[in-house]
């Protein structure tokens, strides 16, 4: 009798985790696959589609960190980066953290800051 309680019991446990683990590999599936910054298109339709997912992934970030700073934002998409192998994307972050950025990418994001700043 015992046995067969145990066998239930250790029976219901496993179906439990086989439903959650289940669940969560549908809902993985479910989400569309992010790709790295360099995945994408140059042209206006790759730029509207990375600049869209990098919004869904923002607006997903803070809905499960409601307190999260920039500087968590920040510190997550950079582990997204590492986490999905974006190289190209780690690489342009270690050149800025180097200094070493291209001159004309950092004046387009100071020129776009300064715009969000004075709400022009």
């Amino acid at each position: 009798m015992k046995n067969k309680l145990a066998i239930y019991i250790l029976a219901i446990i496993l179906l439990t985790i086989g439903v959650f683990f289940c669940f969560h590999y549908i809902k993985k599936q479910a989400s569309p696959h992010q790709k790295c910054p360099d995945e994408y298109g140059t042209d206006d339709k790759g730029s509207a589609e990375h600049l869209q997912a990098t919004n869904k992934w923002t607006n997903d970030f803070f809905d499960a960190h409601p307190g999260a700073t920039l500087s968590d934002w920040s510190k997550a998409r950079y582990q997204f980066w590492v986490d999905n192998n974006c190289s190209k994307a780690l690489h342009r972050y270690q050149e800025a953290k180097d200094g070493k950025a291209n001159p004309a990418e950092v004046n387009l994001i100071d020129d776009v800051l300064k715009k969000y700043k004075t709400g022009n």
